[in-house]
């Protein structure tokens, strides 16, 4: 701006120079002299003679004149000839003074276009200063190219270098500043890239940690040696999983350095190397005790050969004792006391409702932390979608639904809906998916199968077959039944001394609604028979053909239940319910699989158990217990439950 206001000083004075010199000229005719001389010096290298003094050749010949004789007619003659020079000489400087003055005319109109348009471009530029700069330098530097054309001209008439220096140091200034812009520019984007490569690494470290982390939970629920071997590296993952929370806190406020990469790739390697060491100790420790076994087992050997003999024959009659068990107990019933439960039934009830509370404290820092809460409803909708959406139109569809819910358990990305989701972005992320995918399963069958008996089924089928893939989550789903459906265990919880109807009523499986009143009895029986249903679904299905594992909730189950729950006391309207839900949904391939044991235990039940139903029940879900099975016992078959899955779905 300097050199553009001295630029604009300067113009302003020769402007002024000029105007007033302009004025004199026109003003002063006797300056026309100048033009006169100018004419003179102009022709001067066509006059070789002396033309004015005493050695002019006019003078010589007036000499001459002066000392001839005077001739009147000579001189009056030469006289006039004067006189038409002087009238020739005068006529010639009226047409000079006329160009002159059109001339100086012309010279002050074109000065003064010159002085407006640089007026008007320099209104210009300074307008359009403020434009985008990479407009503004290019506008920078024709105006300086044009300037340098003025002050190279003004050099030649003025004679001003020191205009033309400062105009080359301007413009090496305003280069230099351009330059240190740019570099500060990139100076400032290289530091933003290495900050987003320094939260990427550690965001990748993370991932690894929750990975290392879930390896390392799945090992301790997994392997019977986990929790006690783990017991010693306990404090190792405590403080690694403490330090990077507390680094990916720091990612969202602060910048990091390469220290806190590097401490992020450290705390990565430490809980991978806690997991690659426990599992050395698990392979150590199990080593050993196979070698321990091996070493007893070549002791034993001949007496395990024999009870390998025998269990073929014990085998056989496993199924013959069960059904006279049933009914030894059934017999039983009649003459001793009451059962509500079996002992070996309640026992493990009571250890997968420890097992669900233990896991469900895993996280219960992510369910208080209130700063967490979009990523828990991130989990919820990765959870939800894709069982609400489940049905059995296609194959494909439910291996679709399958692959969703495998990579959410496994940790990997998943995409639902606009969002995408993964549960390893939090320490306890897997844990809590995994919880909430069991409980919404079993909720599924209060919601849906209640009202839908034949949604149970590509329901089953993609539980099957997580089921086989994460262990944890069988445990996880058959203590949510247990939970929301006692008569799963199954058990009728007495009312003890001292408890209230409500508590009594929710050991039952009875839930109660914002005004303190108890579910009426007919929502009771369809909610139990919806979750019941579920369940029974999941014990006949079968795994797809891409998975090469059997079902973990077997025939078997089913059949433990059934033996169990006809020793139980009958109770009214629930008894006949679930045992009818259990015919129609199992009841076909318990017939392919156990044959005439399966028959005898249906006479055992159309006889002797409804004779006991009789005495307490007198509803319809006992007709229609009783009619069905007359019905079965008369055609000898079970026809397949409505919505059952063809074997080569997916």
């Amino acid at each position: 701006m300097d050199i553009y206001s001295s630029f604009d000083d300067s113009s302003s004075n020769y402007n002024k120079k000029a105007d007033i010199s302009i004025s004199d000229q026109l003003s002063d005719f006797g300056k026309l002299r100048i033009s006169a001389l100018t004419k003179a010096a102009e022709i001067s290298p066509y006059v070789k003679e002396v033309t004015i003094g005493p050695n002019s050749p006019a003078k010589t010949q007036e000499q001459i004149i002066e000392r001839s004789p005077v001739n009147p007619s000579k001189i009056k003659e030469e006289e006039n000839l004067l006189e038409d020079r002087i009238r020739e000489d005068l006529r010639y400087t009226l047409i000079m003074k006329e160009y002159e003055t059109k001339l100086q005319e012309c010279s002050e109109e074109s000065f003064r276009e010159l002085i407006e348009k640089m007026i008007a471009k320099r209104t210009e530029m300074l307008s359009n200063y403020w434009k985008a700069q990479s407009e503004e330098c290019q506008r920078r530097a024709l105006e300086r190219k044009n300037r340098k054309l003025l002050l190279l001209q003004q050099q030649k008439d003025n004679d001003n270098e020191s205009l033309l220096e400062k105009a080359k140091l301007d413009e090496q200034k305003t280069q230099l500043i351009n330059k240190q812009t740019i570099d500060n520019l990139n100076k400032f984007l290289e530091e933003q890239n290495k900050a987003t490569a320094r939260i990427t690494a550690i965001t990748d470290s993370h991932a690894k940690i929750c990975k290392s982390y879930k390896d390392i939970t799945d090992i301790i629920q997994t392997e019977p040696l986990g929790k006690r071997l783990c017991e010693k590296y306990q404090e190792s993952i405590n403080r690694v999983i403490g330090s990077i929370n507390v680094m990916m806190e720091l990612c969202k406020t602060t910048t990091l350095t390469d220290k806190e990469v590097h401490q992020a790739k450290m705390l990565a390697l430490s809980i991978d190397d806690v997991r690659k060491k426990l599992i050395e100790d698990i392979h150590a420790v199990t080593a050993r005790l196979k070698r321990e076994a091996e070493a007893e087992s070549r002791k034993k050997k001949e007496l395990e050969e024999k009870k390998l003999q025998e269990a073929k024959a014990k085998k056989e009659a496993e199924i013959a004792q069960r059904a006279e068990v049933a009914a030894q107990a059934t017999e039983q019933a009649k003459k001793t006391k009451p059962m509500f439960h079996s002992a070996k039934n309640y026992s493990n009830y009571e250890e997968l409702k420890t097992f669900l509370d233990n896991y469900e404290s895993q996280y219960k820092e992510l369910l208080e932390n209130v700063n967490l809460k979009k990523f828990r409803f991130d989990c919820q909708k990765a959870v939800n979608t894709p069982v609400n959406a489940l049905s059995s139109v296609s194959g494909m569809h439910m291996k679709d639904k399958y692959d969703k819910l495998s990579k959410l358990l496994k940790g990997e990305q998943v995409q639902v809906l606009d969002t995408y989701i993964q549960a390893t972005q939090h320490p306890q992320g897997l844990a809590y998916c995994t919880a909430l995918l069991a409980k919404k399963i079993v909720r599924q069958g209060d919601l849906l199968v209640s009202s839908n008996p034949e949604a149970a089924f590509p329901l089953a089928a993609v539980t099957v077959a997580l089921c086989s893939q994460f262990p944890i989550l069988t445990k996880l789903l058959e203590a949510n039944f247990h939970r929301q459906c006692p008569y799963s265990v199954p058990m009728f919880l007495p009312q003890k001394e001292g408890q209230t109807d409500k508590e009594f009523y929710l050991s039952r499986g009875y839930i109660y609604n914002d005004e303190g009143a108890v579910e009426k009895q007919d929502k009771f029986l369809k909610r139990m028979s919806g979750i019941f249903r579920l369940y029974c679904a999941i014990w006949i299905a079968k795994t797809p053909r891409f998975i090469n594992a059997p079902n973990p909730h077997s025939l078997s189950y089913g059949w433990r239940w059934l033996a169990s729950f006809i020793n139980l006391r009958p109770e009214p309207d629930i008894s006949a319910t679930l045992l009818h839900d259990f015919f129609s949904v199992c009841g076909h391939e318990f017939f392919k699989h156990y044959g005439k044991q399966f028959t005898k235990i249906i006479k055992l039940i159309a006889t002797d158990y409804l004779a006991i139903l009789k005495n307490l029940d007198e509803g319809g879900p006992k007709t229609r217990l009783e009619v069905f099975l007359q019905n079965v016992l008369k055609t000898g078959q079970i026809a397949p439950p409505s919505g059952l899955l063809q074997p080569n779905t997916w």
